[in-house]
């Protein structure tokens, strides 16, 4: 039987983990937006967190355990969206509340593969990377292409290029009613 990893909310490898951690967007709310500059510290300081913990982690079954090693898919998120646009009086079925939403989320993401990248240039890419270089770095681009410059897709990108990533996925949104 092939399947997804026991939640659902991506689909990877066969046998891989689900190496997951969030932040609660309330906490970088302020009394006149969103605190990016914080926000940004906060999923640097965690990819080097979930990194470790891919080194340390105890897995169900050696073959979850040798592809969790081998690809590093880390799943950093967040919680409280719902609370955190209520709280900013922005309706959270709005084009408004939509763009803040993706505006948080490609920063989350920009960083979180900088961070990636970075990692990469210390200690090396993850050691399916070679395989899917492209295929990774055309996803990347395709969000540098997008994404206003001061998101930092394109700095993701261009230290891909250079180094590779440390992880073949870095956030995901579980399935926990955001």
């Amino acid at each position: 039987i092939v399947s997804s990893n026991p939640c659902s909310e991506f689909l990877h490898h066969n046998d891989t983990a689900c190496n997951l951690a969030s932040l609660n967007l309330l906490k970088f709310r302020t009394t006149d937006g969103f605190d990016y500059k914080l926000f940004r510290h906060c999923v640097r300081l965690l990819i080097v967190a979930q990194e470790i913990i891919c080194n340390f982690a105890g897995y169900p079954t050696p073959e979850i355990a040798e592809n969790s090693q081998r690809f590093r898919p880390l799943g950093l998120g967040y919680c409280n969206l719902g609370a955190l646009l209520m709280r900013s009086g922005i309706g959270y079925d709005s084009d408004e509340g939509r763009e803040y939403a993706a505006a948080i989320t490609s920063v989350m993401g920009a960083t979180a593969y900088l961070t990636s990248a970075e990692l990469a240039a210390l200690v090396g890419p993850f050691e399916g990377f070679a395989e899917n270089r492209e295929a990774m770095l055309d996803v990347v681009l395709a969000h540098a292409e997008k994404a206003e410059p001061w998101v930092g897709w394109r700095e993701a990108y261009d230290l891909g290029c250079v180094h590779g990533f440390r992880h073949s996925q870095v956030t995901l949104l579980g399935p926990t009613g955001q």
